[in-house]
């Protein structure tokens, strides 16, 4: 029966959630109590002629069930709670008079009245009937101690007998209503200790999850590093004795079978490159330099790598400047020209005619640099996923044009790692501008810049080379690569035996791979370094994950230069430390 009558209660503030819950138990409560005491004291009253309390005793508390019916089971309780509250609070003042006011005991009930609002509407209307009980004791008191008799008074002898209902019923009531607040509480009390014991299980799940997806990140970086230097490690062999024999006497049939082989190789290099570029913006591993550059020549320098390939296709390749466009700059110059390579590759391939421009322009405090073709355009849905890997216009251009599509994903992803952003607007078959969006850092141009000279035989003839490799092909692509360029070579297998050579031939440079057998390339350099050597250690070696350059240098190393080598790069990084070691020494 209590269960019935508790959620017959409950149902009219049940999606209201426990608080107003445990409000509307205390309006049903009150509105039971007001008119069941309420017609027993006017009752009372009019037994003892007291017409007017007796009328007021039977009447008022009768609002109280209209009250609760319209306004509380109707979905308004506040206002069915401030109804009920103000009438109880109308009884026991009348109730307060008629028993002979402060030297009653029903003074008590009407420390009730703060309660009710609390309980029944919320701590603003408690806060206004305690007020209003407060003025009551007041008026009631000055009544009194002024003189003027109260308007009606039941018999002395009958209010001295009332204490013994009066106190043992507001026990009762403070218990029935503490009652209904109790469950209400020890329920949402075990709600909350069921909903963290589910937190924290999700937090452990959560945790293993987040483990399990570390180690699987680190198995990743590790696959990836492996893979990484055990695929560059033949391929620098084929792109090492392609440009050695390239270097050689060919017949033209020969030569272009060598070229051939020479771009495939390079093909399946910018391919490993783009694979650990997009790892490492995966990873969150991508490190941003920041150094001065001067912005229109890294643009011009871009327009002389690509110019032969737009000329191929009889395009036109330009760039140009704004008046207000920037100069120096503060950046990465090579995330910069790998996004701007990127960019302006991609607009060559899609475009058989016309022009591809690259412009430099600032707005405000933002650098903004267009890349624009005339090529085949894309349409507006294209464009919604034209940066996510491994996707392209459609499956007909991957067909048509080949590519993996993770060139766009990576360029995007520099972009936000260099707190920029890359957009794209295009129309089918009326070319694409690819805007790329930085923040503008000027930078003061260098007092002096030395003039770049062409790295010939003569500039780097007679330099002493000693060189650690424990593979037999790369051992023999570097021979020949560097003996090439005039440089006299030094081959030694692990790092013990180049400590012995560099003791024995003092060495103007050594070049160190780092995982070789006995002796690794970083213990040898520590040892070297802790010897004294001084002279420039270069690492020439296929690992390029994050953190191996890093890695090379904390070990003592001056330089790391990435294999497959580009011969090009290793005797400028050679011929700068060869530079900069004469200087110092």
């Amino acid at each position: 029966m209590l269960r019935a009558v508790t959620a017959w209660t409950d149902a009219c503030a049940e999606a209201l959630g426990p608080v107003q819950q445990a409000r509307v138990r205390v309006q049903h409560l009150i509105a039971l109590l007001l008119v069941t005491v309420g017609p027993a004291y006017g009752l009372l009253f009019w037994f003892y002629d007291l017409t007017t309390p007796a009328l007021i005793m039977i009447l008022v508390p009768a609002a109280a069930l209209p009250a609760l019916f319209l306004l509380t089971r109707r979905g308004s309780s506040e206002d069915g709670g401030r109804v009920m509250s103000i009438i109880a609070f109308l009884v026991i003042l009348n109730a307060l008079v008629g028993r002979g006011g402060m030297d009653s005991n029903c003074a008590a009930w009407l420390l009730c009245a703060p309660l009710l609002g609390f309980t029944m509407v919320g701590p603003r209307h408690g806060r206004n009937l305690s007020i209003c009980a407060a003025l009551a004791f007041v008026a009631v008191w000055a009544t009194e101690f002024f003189g003027p008799a109260l308007p009606w008074q039941l018999p002395p002898e009958l209010t001295a007998v009332m204490p013994l209902l009066d106190y043992p019923a507001i026990a009762l009531i403070f218990g029935a209503i503490l009652s209904t607040q109790v469950s209400i509480w020890e329920g949402l009390i075990q709600g909350m200790r069921s909903t963290n014991k589910r937190a924290m299980l999700e937090i452990e799940e959560r945790k293993r999850a987040e483990e399990m997806a570390t180690q699987a990140a680190q198995a990743r970086t590790i696959f990836l590093a492996t893979m990484s230097h055990e695929i560059r490690t033949p391929l620098n062999g084929v792109l090492g004795l392609t440009q050695v024999l390239l270097n050689s006497r060919l017949d033209a049939d020969q030569e272009q079978l060598a070229r051939t082989m020479q771009s495939s190789g390079r093909l399946l290099r910018a391919l490993l490159d783009d694979v650990l570029d997009y790892s490492k913006i995966d990873s969150d591993q991508m490190e941003v330099e920041q150094i001065p550059l001067d912005l229109p020549a890294l643009c011009q320098e871009t327009v002389r790598f690509w110019e032969e390939k737009a000329r191929q296709k009889n395009i036109l390749l330009l760039f140009t400047t704004k008046p207000q466009g920037p100069k120096w700059v503060v950046s990465d110059p090579t995330k910069l020209r790998q996004i701007l390579g990127n960019l302006v590759s991609n607009a060559i391939k899609f475009t058989d005619a016309g022009s591809v421009r690259i412009i430099l322009s600032q707005t405000g405090d933002q650098l903004v640099l267009e890349v624009q073709d005339t090529g085949i355009g894309m349409e507006p849905q294209a464009l919604t996923h034209i940066f996510d890997a491994f996707r392209q216009a459609d499956e007909s251009t991957t067909r048509r044009y080949g590519g993996t599509g993770l060139g766009l994903a990576i360029c995007k992803g520099l972009a936000v790692r260099m707190n920029g952003q890359l957009n794209v607007r295009s129309n089918l078959g009326q070319g694409t501008i690819f805007t790329l969006v930085l923040p503008l850092q000027p930078a003061i141009a260098p007092p002096s810049l030395a003039p770049s000279t062409a790295w010939t035989h003569n500039t780097l003839s007679g330099i002493e080379v000693l060189v650690a490799e424990d593979n037999p092909v790369n051992q023999m692509v570097i021979r020949r690569l560097l003996e090439r360029s005039g440089l006299i070579v030094r081959m030694t297998s692990n790092g013990l035996e180049c400590q012995h050579a560099y003791h024995l031939r003092q060495p103007d440079l050594i070049l160190m791979d780092c995982q070789m057998p006995v002796c690794d390339g970083y213990q040898a350099t520590q040892a070297l370094r802790e010897a004294g050597a001084t002279l420039p250690i270069i690492a020439l070696t296929a690992n390029t994950m994050p953190g191996d350059r890093a890695k090379c240098l904390a070990a003592g190393m001056s330089d790391h230069s990435g294999k497959p080598i580009e011969i090009n790069q290793l005797l400028a990084c050679i011929e700068r430390w060869q530079s900069t070691h004469q200087l110092a020494s």
